[in-house]
């Protein structure tokens, strides 16, 4: 996003998987599509070893430029 941009949320879905029993979570984000509007994003949430999947999120931006 621009960096004079005002960036909102225009919808979330998240998937909560499992409980968190760790003392360190892991996010991990990427965008999977970036246009001159929306962005469409992806997130997971992992345990401290990266091998159990706590939750994922699917998150839609709007960038507002001035």
């Amino acid at each position: 996003m621009p960096e004079n941009a005002e960036v909102l949320s225009v919808e979330f879905k998240i998937n909560l998987l499992k409980p968190a029993n760790t003392d360190k979570l892991i996010a991990v984000g990427k965008v999977l599509q970036s246009g001159k509007k929306l962005t469409i994003c992806e997130g997971y949430m992992y345990d401290q070893t990266e091998e159990r999947l706590i939750a994922k999120m699917t998150a839609t931006m709007i960038a507002i430029v001035p």
